[in-house]
């Protein structure tokens, strides 16, 4: 996909971090935008962005793990501009912990929001990209997370690898039914400035419960500052639309925002190879 002028782009967790920078890259690519975030404030912030730049823009605040709001964010694209184009599924939120102290909702909550949301939206989007027989691309954001792991954040990173491997399986299975007019990427960022490290202040009804004493706990709280941390040191998010929508153009699978990536990444399949543990 080459040419983003007057195409739709649908972009969710669209209010602050990746999403916010790659809804704004596209309207300086004169594409009509489509947002969506939980955080109603930030989204109308963005819209307001993206708006600056002369751009077309609609916008639905909701929680985009639930189908309903997945297929009223189809339906708002249909309803206002006719097609889609490109497709960024980046809504994500993070809570770190060893998974006999996470509590039970924040599993549901990360899996909802990483992955959940994602296969959502491939679902009820992608039928429409393969009808339109029109050049098209989705853009799944996983994380540098989905290709190597730590010992800090199981959820996180089981979701960002489930995520990695919902992209290549769709990829795979585009080109073997004969779309190929729809490309498939996953971006896979190391640490960048966003608002991850922020995640509960947007948690949904049903995951806003912090009567667990996990939440009052040091593991708990040494997570947030580890987060905090990363993310502070982490590139500035200004060159992340840049990177996505160049990869986009030279339909590049795998977008990376930090290429030593790599070399964990690497090092992980190498132990797998030599039958050693994991380290």
């Amino acid at each position: 996909m080459k040419d983003f002028k007057d195409k739709v782009l649908v972009v969710t967790g669209a209010a602050n971090g990746i999403g916010r920078a790659l809804a704004l890259e596209g309207a300086q690519k004169g594409m009509k935008v489509v947002i969506n975030d939980i955080d109603a404030k930030g989204l109308k912030e963005t819209e307001s962005q993206v708006k600056a730049f002369g751009a077309e823009c609609a916008s639905l605040a909701g929680d985009i793990s639930l189908l309903d709001v997945v297929q009223s964010l189809y339906k708002l694209t249909m309803e206002s501009f006719g097609k889609v184009h490109m497709l960024v599924n980046n809504a994500g939120v993070a809570v770190s912990g060893p998974i006999w102290e996470l509590p039970l909702q924040d599993i549901d909550w990360i899996t909802d929001v990483n992955l959940r949301s994602h296969a959502y939206g491939l679902r009820v989007f992608l039928p429409t990209m393969i009808a339109q027989g029109e050049p098209c691309a989705v853009v799944n954001v996983a994380s540098g997370a989905g290709l190597m792991t730590s010992p800090s954040a199981p959820m996180y990173h089981t979701t960002k690898f489930a995520d990695v491997a919902l992209s290549e399986s769709t990829y795979l299975g585009l080109k073997a039914s004969g779309h190929n007019h729809v490309q498939m990427h996953v971006l896979c960022p190391a640490f960048v400035k966003t608002h991850i490290h922020e995640s509960d202040k947007h948690r949904p009804d049903r995951y806003a419960d912090m009567s667990d004493c996990y939440y009052q706990s040091q593991t708990y709280h040494s997570g947030l500052i580890r987060s905090a941390h990363s993310v502070h040191t982490g590139i500035d998010i200004d060159s992340v639309g840049m990177t996505v929508f160049t990869s986009v153009e030279e339909n590049n699978f795998f977008i990376l925002t930090h290429p030593e990536i790599k070399i964990p990444a690497g090092q992980r399949v190498k132990r797998l190879l030599d039958g050693d543990n994991p380290a």
